[in-house]
């Protein structure tokens, strides 16, 4: 249903740019769509297993992708997200592949470590005195814990900042941080990562590193002055709203929701789509409401949270906890980006960039979120069939 949507999208939304036509958006987006799917039932025959031993050089090759568009990529609205590949043409952008690798290895490094999880700390003491009782315990702690568990957090949230922006960065750390407790850490472990996080991002935004101008430059214009001199009548007759700033896209946003009324314009009959730049990219779901109304809009909510349900469901079978991790890590991800989305349309947070997962125009994302589906359809599969290893050291749901 939601690839439907996206294909509804794309056509409404590009049809009225110079040289589209209905024909070569539908196929490029059918192309995408026929790709994913195919890989989705791909991915989805292959064992949990093999996930589990290939994590590490996964998440390796992701990282050499994510750092190539800085030396052959073009730079995209302030980012360096991906590269064109030769001989096919195509724009792959490598930090959706990054998240999958990343939620991979954490799910494997946790499951490895459920026997003491609770009684082994992932962080060293913080006290001085503690490190001068026994300094080799905190650099086994250092070594054996911090590194393997939150060094890939930390390289793939450094990579992201500066490669894509804040908000991949925040879906990442979040899914990681939820994957974390579900995984049994520590809490006073748990409590230590949100404070270094946080010290992280106050250091990172006062330095003016990465993207942190444009991320403090979103959050002054989140709420934009309404004045009668910034709005403008279109040759249809509609208001937009017009100022040499950003936020004017979250206005149009808005304008755009308020007249699709209760059952919307219809589809193709958008009046708004023209002011908003990225109708089928950011505002994917302002410009849904717009043309399906607030019906189609609950619509598009119920379907990601009925997706995010299932997850759950299948994340209760699997009782070990690489698969269970795996399948919780993943679903978080689409979901959570589902919603930041859409809590942009609305204007609960400022713009962020964040597209509509499985219904934004986009190749990659399209590709990835479809395949990361496959492999939550793969682990359902193997509990159906009963073929999960089920080591006792493994299990989320005993404490041993």
């Amino acid at each position: 249903t939601l690839l439907i949507f996206s294909v509804l999208l794309a056509l409404s939304a590009t049809v009225y740019k110079s040289g589209a036509t209905p024909w070569n958006i539908i196929s490029g987006q059918l192309k995408f769509i026929i790709f994913g799917v195919v890989g989705l039932l791909v991915v989805h025959l292959i064992k949990y297993q093999y996930y589990k031993s290939a994590s590490k050089w996964a998440f390796r090759i992701a990282n050499v992708l994510t750092i190539l568009p800085f030396f052959i990529g073009e730079k995209d609205d302030g980012a360096w997200r991906g590269f064109v590949i030769p001989v096919i043409n195509m724009y792959f952008q490598p930090f959706e592949f990054l998240k999958i690798a990343l939620i991979m290895l954490l799910a494997q490094r946790l499951a490895g470590r459920q026997t003491n999880i609770e009684n082994t700390p992932i962080l060293p003491s913080f006290r001085v005195s503690d490190w001068k009782e026994d300094a080799q315990v905190q650099v086994d702690i250092i070594r054996k814990q911090t590194i393997p568990i939150l060094g890939p957090i930390a390289i793939t949230c450094i990579l992201t900042i500066f490669a894509v922006g804040n908000s991949t960065t925040v879906i990442i750390a979040l899914t990681c941080f939820i994957m974390l407790f579900i995984g049994r850490v520590k809490s006073s472990d748990l409590w230590k990562i949100v404070g270094m996080g946080a010290l992280f991002v106050g250091i990172f935004f006062l330095l003016g590193l990465g993207r942190s101008d444009t991320g403090a430059s979103r959050f002054k214009q989140w709420e934009p002055d309404m004045i009668t001199e910034h709005v403008r009548i279109g040759s249809d007759g509609e208001e937009f709203y017009y100022a040499p700033q950003e936020a004017g896209q979250a206005i149009n946003a808005k304008m755009s929701i308020a007249s699709g009324g209760f059952m919307g314009k219809g589809p193709g009959m958008s009046t708004h789509r023209s002011n908003l730049e990225e109708a089928e990219k950011d505002f994917a779901y302002a410009f849904i409401i717009e043309e399906y109304g607030i019906m189609g809009g609950i619509l598009i909510l119920l379907l990601y949270l009925w997706l995010f349900f299932r997850t759950i469901q299948i994340f209760k079978k699997c009782g070990t906890a690489f698969p269970s991790l795996l399948v919780l890590g993943l679903g978080l991800m689409i979901t959570l980006q589902a919603m930041i989305h859409m809590m942009v349309s609305v204007s609960l947070i400022p713009i962020t960039g964040q597209q509509l997962p499985l219904i934004s125009k986009g190749g990659s994302s399209l590709l990835f979120t479809l395949m990361a589906l496959g492999m939550i359809l793969g682990i359902s599969r193997q509990t159906d069939t009963q073929t999960l290893n089920a080591p006792k050291e493994e299990s989320l749901f005993e404490k041993n």
